[in-house]
């Protein structure tokens, strides 16, 4: 059994994939399984993953019949790992030498910490390393309070987790891209306390990444919202937690509109831009009103305007275009 199992889902990138492996074997804690799950790549990714076994034995490769995305991709390797921590690294990426030894002894003596985070550290296509600006800067914190904190992304979503808990909520597919932030939501949740840790996971911003790219993906996250409101209910968590999500998934569901009045006849053909108007309507028919502040629907632009669709994206439109008009969006 390895100290911590590295789980690393490939497709397509054979570029970055060694350094990413062999940041994980240079670590200062030795004890350490990098599984690899090729989602059915085709530049030869898979050859260099079955190399790099070659060459190091803590390198296991698990091969994947049909590309079903990194969420599956990253299940798969969890059932083949065998860490008393578990971490997933993307196949781009990579961690500082130090950055598994930090986070574990992190764990010790605290069986009340589920979840120990990694410092992210981004870097440009041009190399250049920037910390990202309105991250919450704190040392311990509640579970519960790190979810709040997490869904306007000011806490950073890299982080090594105890195995039961790993195995107990695995990644969620609800979206290909935005399923993970789910799992990391709900991780937090079952972490009675969460520490942040000073390893570094170094985040690669590449111009065609899925979650930074001009395409559909940003309206199939709102999938995602669906989906963890539903794990919300069902997992019998406090009024609280599912309003501060609500109220987060209202804010997202009207800026995908903004994006899609400052960018869809742009970069979306009209197929796209009524697929994305169906997505956003999809999420804005189930969403729990209750438990939003009546204050927060009552601003304009804000308004759900539930007896027609139709008055609600024209006060959208109106909104977004005063807010151009007056140089504010």
């Amino acid at each position: 059994m390895a100290k911590v199992s590295v789980i690393v889902a490939v497709y397509n990138m054979k570029e970055h994939l060694r350094q990413c492996v062999e940041s994980v074997l240079a670590q200062t804690l030795k004890d350490v399984e990098v599984v690899c799950v090729d989602d059915v790549s085709t530049d030869g990714s898979l050859d260099l993953m079955h190399t790099l076994a070659q060459e190091d034995s803590r390198v296991k490769v698990v091969e994947q019949q049909v590309n079903g995305g990194a969420q599956l991709a990253r299940n798969a390797g969890i059932l083949a790992s065998s860490g008393e921590f578990i971490t997933v690294l993307d196949d781009d990426d990579w961690l500082a030498p130090d950055a598994l030894e930090l986070a574990v002894k992190e764990f010790e003596g605290r069986d009340d910490v589920e979840c120990v985070l990694l410092r992210e550290m981004r870097v440009r296509p041009d190399g250049s390393i920037f910390y990202p600006d309105g991250r919450w800067e704190f040392r311990e914190a509640s579970g519960e309070m790190v979810f709040y904190h997490s869904m306007p992304w000011h806490v950073s979503g890299r982080y090594v987790v105890r195995r039961p808990l790993q195995l107990r909520i695995l990644y969620d597919n609800a979206d290909r891209v935005y399923g993970e932030d789910n799992t990391a939501l709900l991780h937090f949740l079952e972490s009675p306390r969460i520490i942040q840790s000073e390893g570094i996971y170094y985040y690669r911003l590449l111009d065609d990444s899925l979650s930074h790219a001009m395409n559909m993906a940003i309206f199939g996250g709102l999938k995602s919202h669906v989906a963890m409101s539903c794990h919300l209910l069902k997992g019998g968590y406090s009024l609280a937690v599912r309003s501060a999500h609500e109220r987060f998934r209202w804010l997202m569901v009207v800026n995908a509109i903004r994006h899609l009045y400052l960018y869809g006849r742009k970069y979306y053909s009209v197929a796209q831009r009524s697929e994305a108007w169906q997505l956003i309507r999809d999420d804005y028919d189930c969403i729990d009103w209750e438990l939003i502040p009546k204050e927060q629907l009552r601003k304009f632009g804000y308004m759900p305007l539930r007896s027609s669709w139709t008055l609600f994206r024209m006060q959208e439109w109106l909104y977004f275009t005063l807010k151009q008009l007056t140089g504010r969006i």
